[in-house]
């Protein structure tokens, strides 16, 4: 259910994005032809006059990027983004309706405006105001949902209290084998004297491994001590804690997607972290999870 709905809002943005972009086009397409001719108008030459909307396009682009970056990683754009847009849509919006504020070129209260010609002219110019804020209200959106339906984790369970002599025993006695789990039979067993069920592996303890792991893969990493090992090093165990849930719903999400396990490069920038620690994590993820078979 939860890859159902993650798979309809990433649909969902980039849905939305597309159809965004292209009336954005229309709409720049139309303000560089009227600010083409306003500038050209005013003795501003034409190879010149051509790249006046171009650059306001080309700023209001760039920080759009930007700002959905900064949007993906939980983090707010800083004031002079929301400063940026609208300042170079109102720019546009004006140089657009110059000539039909004032006609007469006598700058003032523009009483001899046409109101017809100001509405034509204005219209895309905020229009194209609107959809900058549009497309970054639709990412803090999408972004908010996803966060909510892939990233938290389920909280690992409260182990009973017990005295320290059954929690040494306990980490010393884990069973490795489906028939050791069944808490009578192994209680019977050590009535009996059984030597073979009281001796851990020495190659692959299994609870040194796997005490630390993330909820959802304990169950797979009893099961194959290496990936006990791989999922949590021992020198950054603190550090993959905090980001392994975050891969797991980076992962779950690519997989929904595209069919394939999740890219180092979306692992580095959306965890903001080094390319080796990305390389060691989608390891760790396909260990945990390999990826499907080529057709």
């Amino acid at each position: 259910m939860k890859q159902l709905a993650t798979r309809e809002a990433i649909g969902l943005l980039r849905s939305m994005t597309w159809v965004l972009s292209a009336v954005a086009i229309l709409a720049l397409v139309f303000t560089t032809v009227n600010v083409t001719r306003f500038a050209t108008s005013r003795g501003v030459p034409l190879p010149i006059a051509i790249l006046l909307d171009p650059m306001i396009g080309t700023a209001l682009a760039g920080v759009l990027y930007v700002d959905a970056r900064l949007a993906s990683w939980g983090i707010r754009p800083p004031t002079w983004s929301t400063a940026l847009r609208w300042g170079a849509g109102c720019t546009a919006a004006l140089m657009n309706s110059w000539e039909s504020l004032w006609p007469d070129d006598q700058i003032g209260w523009p009483r001899q405006a046409d109101p017809a010609a100001v509405l034509l002219h204005l219209t895309p110019a905020l229009l194209l105001i609107a959809l900058t804020e549009t497309i970054a209200a639709y990412r803090r959106t999408v972004t908010d949902l996803l966060s909510r339906i892939g990233f938290p984790a389920p909280a690992a369970p409260s182990p009973p209290p017990t005295s320290p002599t059954t929690t040494a025993d306990r980490s010393t006695h884990a069973p490795t084998d489906p028939d050791t789990t069944d808490p009578d039979r192994a209680s019977a067993d050590h009535r009996e004297g059984r030597s073979d069920c009281s001796a851990p592996h020495a190659d692959h303890p299994v609870t040194s491994g796997t005490k630390n792991l993330p909820p959802h893969t304990r169950d797979h990493a009893a099961d194959n001590p290496d990936l006990a090992s791989k999922t949590q090093p021992a020198d950054d165990r603190a550090g993959e804690a905090d980001v392994w849930p975050l891969a797991v719903a980076l992962d779950n999400a690519a997989r929904a997607t595209t069919g394939k396990p999740v890219s180092i490069w979306r692992l580095r920038t959306d965890l903001r972290i080094g390319p080796q620690r990305a390389r060691q994590i989608r390891e760790q993820l396909l260990a945990h999870r390999p990826p499907p078979p080529a057709d």
